[in-house]
């Protein structure tokens, strides 16, 4: 791939995107992983670093201080404006007073769309856009929270799968200490994406890019079993069942349309 063309692409689209909407710059969720540092990057170099916040929000029961040292590190290299928020309060003061639950799923949304809130907090203080960092595998397969992380304004790195993601970061030159780490939303203890999706990326992306040129979910698995050998058909239907079973989460609400 071109990872300099790309670059400029996703460079004029946010710059393109913030001057149309009148806005005053972006604000952006940094959790020292990946996918948020690449989009810091390309928006520091698209509307320039004092038009960008970071807003670092770690819970302290899940993040690792080594994540969130590379987000204060990101935004002194890139020299953006940053406020580090601890969202433990909020979470807590929200359970008390709801029936507190076991259920890891459900408090990791709440955890997300608790940063969705501060980041749509700061973006209704500065008039500026929220940035989201979703990248083309989290949209096809769902993974992300509905009105959580999957919300935005904008999202510039919605066509590029997690694998070249990681190919423009190299290009980015961004710290190693983050490309090298494991891939998580930090939602719950020990919860790594690969794991959860049953697959390392490499084998994901390739299937997904199989799916999208056989017009997405419309085609005999079978037909694709062939490109990975050693993988049964039963983990092939999970994945396209995953997608099917989050099409929703990439649509608005359906309206009811009352006749005249």
């Amino acid at each position: 791939m071109n990872f300099e063309l790309i670059s400029q692409e996703i460079m004029n689209f946010i710059k393109k995107e913030t001057e149309s909407r009148k806005s005053d710059g972006v604000v952006l969720g940094i959790s020292g992983g990946i996918d948020s540092t690449v989009l810091a990057y390309l928006a520091a170099n698209a509307v320039g670093p004092e038009n960008v916040k970071g807003l670092i929000m770690p819970d302290e029961t899940v993040t690792p201080s080594s994540d969130i040292e590379d987000a204060i590190r990101i935004c002194s290299i890139l020299k953006i404006d940053s406020e580090k928020i601890y969202i433990n309060k909020p979470k807590n003061s929200f359970i008390e007073v709801i029936e507190d639950t076991d259920n890891i799923l459900l408090t990791g949304n709440l955890v997300a769309r608790i940063r969705m809130c501060v980041l749509y907090y700061y973006s209704g203080l500065m008039g500026r856009l929220v940035v989201g960092s979703s990248n083309k595998t989290e949209l096809m397969l769902g993974y992300f929270t509905k009105f959580g992380d999957g919300a935005a304004d904008l999202l510039p790195l919605g066509d590029l799968y997690k694998t070249q993601l990681l190919g423009l970061a190299k290009y980015l030159e961004i710290p190693s200490s983050v490309i090298d780490k494991k891939s998580s939303a930090r939602l719950w203890a020990d919860q790594f994406t690969e794991d959860e999706l049953g697959l390392p990326f490499i084998k994901l992306d390739h299937m997904l890019q199989l799916f999208e040129s056989q017009n997405n979910l419309h085609f005999d698995i079978q037909d694709i079993a062939g490109e990975f050998p050693g993988l049964s058909l039963k983990a092939i239907q999970e994945v396209q069942q995953r997608i099917r079973n989050n099409q929703h989460k990439l649509t608005s609400p359906p309206i009811c349309r009352i006749s005249k």
